[in-house]
């Protein structure tokens, strides 16, 4: 129990988001960002009212502004959290404090878990700043209540993916612009290039009938393809590139949970491999 206890009163946390906080900083970024989305909604409001095709609040046009939200949310956090997360252990190595914090009575496990929470913590909080623009789309209609939901969980799952991916660079380098930049080129470059090498597997090289299962990694590895398949129509056509070997919708929308889960997978992967970094070394035994 104390163990648990440990966790969840983790100092670590609780010192870096004091700290965070009380910096003008987070709050500016906050305001930024919800009024980013809030101007990208009325941009787009805008947009369908010039076309002409729609007249006031549509559910087409609440369904379109939901979907483009939903997909710059993710851009937004994948552009965040890692420049968060990235400099938690290396930024320790260079001002030399990281052997202060561990021979403190926490254990290795307890500061990695504490710098995880910190670096995404702040990355939860702009996703529940940014909830009541999401509800203001419900005054159009176009999409459910359940579709934000599993939204909203896709996108916890990609915040301490992204944070944990980061902070297992920041173990491995011992300087920030590295880390950040490692952290940074491996999201980034799998994002963009996950969606090229399905279309290549499924499109190109194979036919329909000898689609490769192996290939549909490309699609529960990739948090984009994960939340078009939680956020439904129109963000779900993005899932049809794999229709050859995912023939049917259900298939397709279960790539949602099959992201979280192998996201999970990888989350408890990766710290403990962060943890294993930065475990002290011990003597052989007799000497």
């Amino acid at each position: 129990m104390n163990a648990w206890w440990g966790f969840v009163r983790n100092p670590v946390f609780l010192r870096e988001v004091r700290v965070r906080m009380r910096s003008w900083r987070s709050p500016g970024l906050i305001v930024l960002y919800v009024g980013l989305q809030g101007l990208v909604a009325v941009l787009i409001f805008a947009a369908s009212l010039q076309g002409g095709r729609f007249t006031g609040f549509a559910p087409q046009v609440g369904a379109a502004i939901y979907a483009t939200l939903a997909m710059l949310q993710l851009v937004l956090l994948v552009l965040a959290v890692p420049g968060l997360a990235a400099g938690a252990i290396a930024g320790e190595r260079e001002r030399q404090t990281l052997d202060l914090l561990l021979v403190t009575r926490l254990t290795v496990a307890q500061v990695v878990v504490g710098k995880l929470l910190a670096a995404t913590g702040f990355a939860l909080l702009l996703l529940i700043a940014s909830l009541p623009v999401f509800g203001l789309i419900f005054l159009f209609g176009g999409f459910s209540l359940y579709r934000l939901g599993l939204s909203a969980v896709v996108c916890v799952v990609t915040v301490f993916l992204l944070g944990s991916v980061a902070l297992y660079f920041s173990a491995l380098y011992r300087r920030t612009q590295t880390a950040v930049v490692a952290a940074y080129g491996v999201v980034i470059t799998w994002m963009l290039l996950s969606p090229l090498f399905g279309s290549l597997t499924y499109h190109v090289f194979f036919e329909p009938e000898n689609a490769p299962v192996w290939g549909l990694v490309f699609a529960y590895t990739n948090p984009a393809f994960g939340l078009a398949a939680a956020a439904g129509e129109p963000l779900a056509t993005m899932t049809r590139l794999y229709s050859p070997i995912l023939t049917t919708a259900a298939a397709r929308e279960a790539i949602r949970w099959k992201y979280c889960l192998i996201a999970a997978g990888l989350i408890v992967l990766l710290l403990w491999l962060t943890v294993r970094r930065l475990q002290p070394a011990r003597p052989a035994a007799g000497r």
